[in-house]
């Protein structure tokens, strides 16, 4: 040691280094094994979100990832707290969102003693738990070894395939003094895949009924303005994925509308039309492709997509993959593209009219989709909409009328109940001068609606609109109709929502009409307060997700 060096422990380090990454927010449970590093953070001027569940705080995390397009991060203690983060950290994989999960463990010195929660190989071994649900997962068994295991997993969480990572930190780890820690801040870098960008435009060009297929990897890459460009420069339709939707405006004159689960089937015509996919930032999931005949995939498939575990294996398609960061790939083909613009656009292309509306349905209670249609009237331009799991979530994409691009956040591909609460809190967390709103269902929030107190308690005021039909809306119409039956779908003894916000802290209606739903959504916006908004719809009314559908007998 060299005389005069200061010895720091391991958690003001990872403190510091969060601090120097623009993380400004953290969330998760306190207890004993992650104390020392939580209580750093804090002490290093991290704003500390404490949850009431921990796969919530992961949620929440994700949500600031994805709202400010930096590091998420969320802690739990060892043990149950840390299983309790796995579904949030799958969440986050799915959806390529960069999360650090931290959780604690027993000290080294006392591995071997049984003791309460326990993370180690004995028990429940986190690290190992957590190495499927994210891009990298490691116990730090030593002090001079965090250096090494911290950048080589900021690295993977920021890099080009982004997504979570997961470290597990020992008591005595995270109190271990260390004379030096070197912490390398990634730098963003250009990832584009020239070689097959330059193929791109030949396959366009022979092209006689080009699609654009537009996933939730656009919001991801906020290449909102890219798809706008390259849509209108080779005059080609767009429809959205169920996660994609948003990515571009409503109502622009080339988008036709969402396809698949939740989507309308004037898209789903327009999939099998087409001699020629580009896919920009979708799986092309069975939420997606649920209505593509097999004798219809497409001559060609251009796929953007920065993972290449799907690519090509889907669709019975000449695929070509362009890997990398989606945004920037956009960039550089529409740099090439201008060379050749009165080229291109002189290739006429008859296109269908964007006219993918249906008639809503004539129910007896208040529809859904009714008041999903009219919703965004209400909201300002700059909102985020993010609208939990369930028939509720693809009544939305059906309906709800985006007008500002990238502000509809939904997964339909891990979908998980309930994500969408604890996301609007890490989101408003992030920007507190934006509106945030929520929509989720009665079974989600019975999960994970006692979330609405940690808003409360920390005035971060999200609208929250709890669409309660009385069941488990989506599970009961799908059984319902493939097999008659309806087991376990329906709620004996209903929630009363109201009541249930109120007692945590929150301002609350119930709202049964459309006029109703109107003052309540203008009246929470002027509070500036946490609301919950109850909404009761009729429980006979069918959700668009009828595509997709089981055969159990």
């Amino acid at each position: 040691m060299k005389r005069g060096a200061q010895m720091r422990t391991v958690a003001d380090y990872l403190a510091e280094a969060l601090r120097n990454l623009g993380v400004t927010h953290v969330f998760g449970i306190i207890g004993k094994s992650i104390c020392p590093a939580a209580l750093k953070m804090v002490d290093y001027g991290l704003e500390f979100i404490p949850g009431r569940h921990e796969s919530s705080s992961g949620f929440a995390a994700s949500g600031y990832a994805l709202q400010t397009g930096r590091l998420g991060v969320a802690f739990a203690t060892s043990g149950p707290g840390g299983t309790n983060l796995l579904t949030a950290a799958a969440h986050a994989k799915a959806n390529n969102l960069p999360v650090l999960f931290i959780t604690g463990h027993q000290s080294i010195q006392e591995l071997g003693l049984p003791q309460c929660q326990d993370s180690s190989s004995y028990l429940a071994d986190l690290a190992e738990m957590f190495r499927p649900a994210t891009l990298f997962s490691k116990l730090v068994e030593r002090g001079d070894h965090f250096a090494t295991l911290f950048n080589h997993a900021i690295s993977i969480a920021l890099g080009p395939n982004k997504g979570p990572v997961h470290l597990c930190l020992p008591f005595d780890v995270q109190t271990e003094l260390v004379e030096q820690c070197r912490i390398i801040l990634p730098e963003p870098e250009p990832m584009i895949s020239v070689t097959n960008l330059n193929r791109v435009l030949p396959l366009i060009q022979q092209s006689k009924h080009p699609l654009i297929i537009a996933g939730k990897g656009v919001g991801r890459a906020h290449a909102h303005d890219e798809l706008l460009q390259l849509a209108e420069l080779l005059h080609i339709p767009v429809i959205t994925s169920p996660g994609g939707k948003g990515a571009i405006a409503w109502n622009h004159p080339l988008y036709h509308g969402p396809c698949g689960v939740g989507g309308f089937p004037h898209a789903d015509d327009l999939m099998n039309q087409s001699d020629l996919y580009i896919v920009l930032g979708s799986r092309l999931s069975d939420m997606t492709i649920c209505n593509l005949k097999p004798e219809n995939h497409p001559a060609h498939l251009i796929q953007f997509d920065s993972d290449p575990t799907f690519v090509g294996k889907i669709l019975n398609s000449q695929t070509l993959h362009i890997s990398g960061d989606l945004k920037d790939n956009m960039n550089h083909l529409l740099g090439n593209l201008t060379e050749h613009t009165i080229q291109l656009q002189a290739v006429n292309r008859a296109l269908p009219p964007a006219d993918y509306f249906l008639p809503l349905p004539e129910l007896s209670q208040l529809s859904l989709a009714s008041v999903l249609e009219n919703m965004s009237d209400i909201l300002p331009y700059d909102h985020t909409l993010f609208v939990d799991d369930g028939s509720h979530g693809f009544h939305a994409v059906q309906r709800y009328k985006v007008k500002k691009p990238g502000s509809f956040v939904f997964d339909a591909y891990f979908a998980c109940m309930g994500n969408a609460i604890g996301m609007a809190i890490g989101a408003k967390a992030a920007a507190p001068e934006e509106t945030i709103v929520c929509i989720t269902g009665d079974g989600c929030f019975m999960m994970l609606g006692t979330e609405i107190n940690t808003a409360v308690c920390n005035q971060l005021p999200v609208i929250f609109i709890v669409v309660n039909n009385k069941q488990l809306d989506m599970a009961l119409k799908g059984m319902q109709k493939t097999t008659g039956r309806i087991d376990g779908t329906l709620f004996e003894v209903p929630m009363d929502a109201a009541k249930f916000a109120e007692s945590l802290g929150a301002v609350a209606f119930r709202a049964e009409t459309h006029a109703e739903f109107t003052i309540a959504l203008k009246e929470a916006q002027q509070l500036n307060q946490v609301t919950v908004i109850e909404l009761l719809t009729d429980r006979d009314e069918i959700p668009p997700t009828a595509h997709r559908t089981l055969n159990l007998n």
